[in-house]
C-alpha cells in the first residue's frame, strides 16, 4: 500500500472512530460520560470569588421544639416579632405545609403588612404574600445540585423562582434580571454561610429584635445540616433557606452564572469541529506533534471553559469535547506507530536488498519511506550502485526522487579550500574545508555536485606511506576497510557511499553528520545528565548488535568516535573505516589501532575478537561519561594493561547525583574480564541500560 493510499485509509479509521465516539458520548450512553463535564465544573467553580447575601440571617424552627406550641403558632410568633422589629423582608422558602382540609392560622391574614414575605407560588400562603416564586431541588443524578431554574411553567403561566420573586423588588437587581432569558439556569457553585439566629433567642428576649431592623429574614423549620436537602458542587450541605439565599446572592452581587441555551448548540458543535480538524490534520502527523497538538488543544480548552466560568460566569462543558477529540489523538498516535512499524520493515528490506545487490527491489521498498537524512544516504548509495550496473537511466531515476522528495538537503555555502596541503578536489568531490584528522589521515568537508549534497571525506596520503609491496597491501585493505564499512546501513552508524583514489590520497566517501563527540562530554564540568548517557549508549549498543550480525566489529569503540546531535538527541557511530571484515572460515587477530584505556582484555592480549570486545569498550566509554574520568589509569601501558585485565572499576553510584540505581551492575557486566561474562549481545545490553534508566 502507498503513501497515499495509507493516509487516506488512515483518514477513514479516523473518522469512523470519531463518528462512533460522538454517538456512543452523545447518545445512549451521554449520562456516563456528562460526569466528565460535571468533574470539571466541580474543579472550577467552587474556586470563584464570593461573598455571602449581605444584611441577611436565617432563623431556623426545630421542628422538634420543646414547647408544647406547634411549629404553625411559632412562625406566627416570629413573624410578628419580626413586623415590630421593622425587618427588610421575610423570606419563607420551605413554609408549614397545611392540608387544604384545614383553615389557615390566623397570622396568614396579615402577611401582607408593611413588611414584604415572600412565599412559595404553590404555598397556600401564597394569595397573601408580596411575591411568589417556585423552590425547586433538582440534583443531577450524582446526587449534587449544580443549577436551578430561573422560570419555569406553572398553570399556564411563567412564574419565577423565588429568589428572582424577591430580587425583582429591588430596582437595580430588576434592570440586571432583564438580561436573563427564561430559559436560562442559573448555576450553583458553594454557599456562603448567612448568620443564623437561634428561635428561642429571639422569642425570649434573648437579642435585641431591634438589630434586625432592616435586615433579610429567612424562616424556615430546616435545623442546619439535619435538615438538609441539596448537596452543592463544593460538597456543602444546605437547606431550602441556604439554597435561596445562595442564589439571591449571586442575583443581586451580579455574579450569576448561567448556561444560554446557544452555550448547548456549541456544546454539540465544538467536538464534531474538532474531530474534523484531528481527522483532516493528525493521521500525517508524526507522533510528537500529534502529542504537542493534542496537548495544546486540551490545555486550550480547559483554558475556555476556565475563562468563560470565572470571567464570563458562563457554563460551557467541554469534557466531552476533550475526551473526543484526545480519544482520536490516540488512535492517530497508534496508527502512526503502526506506519513507524511499517516504515521500519520497508528500510530494512531495502537495505537488504541493496546489500544483496537487487537493485530494483531495493528502490520499490525504500520509495515507501517517509523522507529523513538516513533515507537520502541509503539512496545515494542506490544510486552509486546503479551506476556500477551501467544503468545510469535508473540512477538518475533515484536522483530525481530524492531531489522531489527531500526538499531540505542542506547545501554547503562554503568555497573550496585553498589553505596548503588540502587539495580541492578529490574524485569528483569538492573539498570544502579540512574537519579532523584520524588515526590514518585526515577528514574533509566535501560536496558531492552531482546532487548538491555534503559527504565527509576520510582521505589517506596512501602513496607517501607505503611502497611497492606494502602499497599494495596497503591498498587492498585500504578497500577491504571501505567494504566492510559500506555493508552498514543503520540510523546510528555513519554511512559509507564511496571509495576511491586521487593525486595519490585514498579516500572515503561518507554521510557528514554534524555533531558534537561525546569526548566533549567527558569532562566533569560538563557532563551529560546521567539518563541521557544511558540512552545514548544504549543507540550505540544496538547499533554495535547490528553492526555484529553484519559480521563487522568496530574495535576502536569510546567517546571521540561517537557523534551527538542535542538539538535531535541522536547519535552516530564513526570511523568503522577501521573495523575489518571477520571471516567464518579464518580468524584475524592482531590489535588493531585504537585507544589503550579503552580496550578489552582480549584486545590488548592480541586474542581473537568478537563483537563482545566492542561491548566492553562501550563500558568503559559509559564510565567515563557518567564521572568525567576512565575506569582505568597508569602513567604506562604496562600499567594500564595490567589493571585492565586484572582489576575491577571503582563504583561509580553516590559520585554525582541523578546515577540510577543498578548502574554498577550494568558496568559491572558490560567490564566483566572474561568476553562470556559480559552481556551476549548489544541488543541484551540496550536493553539493559534502558532499563537502568528507568529506575
Amino acid at each position: 500500500m502507498d503513501a497515499a493510499k495509507k493516509q487516506l485509509r488512515n483518514r477513514l479509521l479516523v473518522l469512523a472512530f470519531a463518528s462512533v465516539l460522538l454517538l456512543v458520548i452523545y447518545g445512549p450512553f451521554s449520562g456516563l460520560f456528562a460526569g466528565i463535564d460535571r468533574f470539571l465544573y466541580d474543579r472550577f467553580a467552587p474556586r470563584l470569588p464570593g461573598n455571602p447575601l449581605q444584611d441577611a440571617v436565617i432563623i431556623s424552627i426545630d421542628p422538634r421544639h420543646p414547647d408544647a406550641v406547634s411549629t404553625v403558632d411559632l412562625y406566627g410568633e416570629v413573624i410578628a416579632k419580626l413586623r415590630s422589629a421593622e425587618v427588610g423582608r421575610i423570606i419563607l422558602p420551605n413554609p408549614p405545609v397545611i392540608p387544604d382540609s384545614e383553615p389557615l392560622p390566623d397570622w396568614a391574614g396579615r402577611l401582607g403588612g408593611d413588611v414584604p414575605v415572600y412565599v412559595p407560588a404553590r404555598s397556600r400562603f401564597a394569595p397573601y404574600a408580596r411575591r411568589t416564586g417556585f423552590v425547586e431541588i433538582t440534583p443531577d443524578s450524582d446526587g449534587v445540585m449544580r443549577k436551578a431554574g430561573l422560570w419555569k411553567l406553572i398553570d399556564g403561566q411563567m412564574v419565577p423562582s423565588l429568589a428572582v420573586a424577591v430580587a425583582f423588588d429591588d430596582a437595580d437587581t430588576s434592570s440586571r434580571m432583564q438580561t436573563l432569558g427564561a430559559d436560562d439556569n442559573i448555576l450553583l457553585t458553594r454557599y456562603d454561610a448567612v448568620r443564623r439566629i437561634n428561635v428561642d433567642d429571639l422569642i425570649f428576649g434573648y437579642i435585641n429584635s431591634r438589630a434586625l431592623t432592616g435586615l433579610t429574614v429567612f424562616l424556615d423549620a430546616e435545623p442546619e445540616l439535619q435538615a438538609a436537602s441539596a448537596l452543592l458542587p463544593s460538597g456543602q450541605f444546605v437547606t431550602h433557606s441556604e439554597v435561596t439565599a445562595s442564589m439571591l446572592a449571586d442575583i443581586e452581587q451580579d455574579r450569576v452564572i448561567s448556561s444560554p441555551p446557544w452555550i448547548a448548540v456549541l456544546e454539540w458543535l465544538a467536538p464534531i469541529l474538532l474531530a474534523g480538524v484531528a481527522v483532516l490534520f493528525m493521521p500525517d502527523r508524526s507522533r510528537k506533534d500529534i502529542a504537542v497538538m493534542t496537548l495544546a488543544v486540551v490545555v486550550g480548552l480547559l483554558l475556555v471553559e476556565a475563562i468563560c466560568l470565572m470571567v464570563m460566569h458562563i457554563r460551557f462543558d467541554l469534557g466531552r469535547t476533550i475526551v473526543v477529540f484526545a480519544g482520536v489523538s490516540l488512535l492517530s498516535l497508534w496508527l502512526v506507530g503502526d506506519n513507524r512499524k511499517e516504515f521500519e520493515h520497508a528500510f530494512r528490506r531495502g537495505s537488504d536488498f541493496l546489500a544483496a545487490g537487487r537493485l530494483e527491489p531495493a528502490f520499490a521498498e525504500l520509495r515507501r519511506c517517509p523522507p529523513s537524512e538516513t533515507l537520502a544516504a541509503v539512496m545515494y548509495k542506490l544510486s552509486l550502485a546503479f551506476e556500477q550496473q551501467a544503468k545510469p537511466e535508473r540512477a538518475e531515476a533515484v536522483l530525481e526522487w530524492m531531489k522531489r522528495t527531500h526538499t531540505s538537503i542542506p547545501q554547503s555555502a562554503a568555497k573550496p579550500a585553498k589553505t596548503n596541503g588540502v587539495p580541492q578536489r578529490l574524485g569528483r568531490y569538492v573539498i570544502e574545508k579540512r574537519i579532523g584528522r584520524g588515526a590514518m589521515g585526515a577528514v574533509y568537508l566535501a560536496k558531492d555536485p552531482r546532487i548538491n549534497r555534503p559527504v565527509a571525506l576520510k582521505a589517506i596520503p596512501i602513496e607517501k606511506e607505503f611502497e611497492d609491496e606494502e602499497l599494495k597491501e596497503a591498498r587492498l585493505r585500504f578497500y577491504r576497510e571501505a567494504e566492510s564499512a559500506g555493508r552498514l546501513t543503520h540510523p546510528n552508524i555513519i554511512t559509507v557511499y564511496d571509495a576511491g583514489e586521487d593525486k595519490g590520497l585514498a579516500y572515503i566517501a561518507m554521510e557528514y553528520v554534524p555533531g558534537i563527540a561525546l569526548k566533549d562530554f567527558t569532562d566533569p564540568k560538563r557532563l551529560l545528565a546521567p539518563k541521557r548517557a544511558l540512552e545514548l549508549c544504549a543507540q550505540t549498543a544496538e547499533a554495535l548488535d547490528y553492526a555484529h550480525n553484519q559480521g563487522v566489529i568496530h574495535r576502536d569503540i569510546k567517546p571521540a568516535n561517537l557523534l551527538y546531535n542535542p538539538k535531535e538527541g541522536s547519535l552516530k557511530i564513526s570511523d568503522f573505516g577501521v573495523a575489518r571484515i571477520t571471516d567464518n572460515n579464518r580468524t584475524k587477530t592482531g590489535i588493531v589501532l585504537g585507544t589503550p584505556m579503552y580496550m578489552s582484555p582480549e584486545q590488548l592480549g592480541a586474542e581473537p575478537l568478537t563483537g563482545l570486545s566492542d561491548l566492553f569498550s562501550l563500558g568503559v566509554t559509559l564510565y567515563e561519561l557518567l564521572c568525567g574520568e576512565v575506569p582505568f589509569k597508569a602513567t604506562n601501558i604496562a600499567v594500564l594493561m595490567t589493571k585492565i585485565t586484572t582489576e575491577d572499576p571503582p563504583p561509580v553510584e553516590g559520585r554525582r547525583a541523578g546515577i540510577p540505581t543498578g548502574v554498577d551492575a550494568v558496568l559491572g557486566k558490560a567490564l566483566a574480564k572474561k568476553p562470556e561474562d559480559r552481556f551476549s549481545c548489544g541488543a541484551e545490553m540496550a536493553i539493559a541500560l534502558r532499563s537502568c534508566a528507568r529506575k
